[in-house]
């Protein structure tokens, strides 16, 4: 969804996340970031409302540096953009 943030649906019901605000430099790999951050997320067992919170900073990471595979964020630079479990 882009800077109207991420709607997430479950088992478990129904979450949406807001998306972080930052300067949008390319918005290419931004899904990429978002989608491998939240299945890194849920295969280990983070609950999914924190795990879209995780992807939802990836995705904003990303879209803070020009290209697709430059712009991904290491676990480095997205444990100091949110709390990680």
């Amino acid at each position: 969804m882009g800077k109207l943030g991420a709607f997430f649906s479950g088992p478990a019901g129904e979450v949406r996340i807001a998306a972080p605000r930052v300067a949008t430099v390319d918005a290419t790999a931004a899904g990429d970031a978002f989608n491998g951050a939240l299945t890194a997320a849920l295969i280990q067992g983070i609950q999914p409302d924190i795990a879209a919170d995780i992807a939802a900073a990836a995705g904003a990471l990303a879209v803070a540096k020009a290209g697709a595979q430059p712009s991904l964020p290491t676990l480095a630079e997205l444990g100091k953009a949110v709390s990680l479990p």
